[in-house]
């Protein structure tokens, strides 16, 4: 009789253990999808700070720099277009990535997005690095038509400064963005080999 009273209070014991496991569980996934949600965002921020400099630079080139620089409207143009490219594809990149989607919706459509944020991210590369070299054989061009002496030589170092500087700046958010893509992967496989293994 007492062994059947100990075995019922270790059952008791094992079902309320079971339970707590239960929660922790189901808060872990929750902690867990909430930091995906915020990465998320944090992707998003960075896309949409991207695309408000692109809106920004527009009106920039084609009424500042040909009045204020003196470089040719072809130039102006060209770099407007392609700040007007820029930005249509950073729409198109995150339109189906939702931050909300890795707190409330299924992770394997969240994953697919986050995939494909990721390499469309990255083949924007084989436009942009190709559209930065002939964007500054261009600059020193104008420059050069513009500018003799030392005025073309300030010119060519203020623009090699700031290409530098929009390089490295640049290099800094791909790769920034690409870690936190991959942070989020690394979470949704975490979530779902938990999910697996129950």
């Amino acid at each position: 009789m007492e062994k059947y009273t100990e075995l019922e209070e270790m059952k008791a014991q094992l079902a309320l253990l079971n339970k707590k496991l239960e929660k922790e569980t189901i808060v872990n996934e929750r902690l867990i999808r909430r930091a995906m949600k915020n990465k998320a965002w944090g992707i998003r921020r960075k896309i949409m700070a991207e695309s408000v400099v692109c809106l920004l630079m527009i009106p920039y080139f084609i009424w500042v720099m040909p009045t204020v620089v003196g470089v040719s409207m072809g130039f102006c143009y060209y770099t407007a277009f392609f700040m007007l490219l820029a930005l249509v594809f950073n729409g198109y990149i995150y339109k189906n990535f939702c931050p909300q989607d890795f707190l409330l919706g299924n992770l394997l459509e969240a994953r697919k997005n986050t995939l494909k944020l990721k390499r469309l991210y990255s083949s924007w590369l084989i436009i942009g690095i190709p559209f930065a070299v002939i964007f500054f054989s261009w600059f020193v061009y104008d420059m050069a038509q513009v500018y003799q002496g030392e005025d073309l030589r300030g010119q060519i170092t203020a623009g090699v400064i700031g290409g530098v500087i929009g390089g490295i700046v640049g290099t800094f958010q791909y790769r920034k963005i690409q870690r936190t893509a991959d942070e989020i992967l690394q979470q949704i496989e975490d979530i779902s080999s938990d999910c697996d293994s129950e």
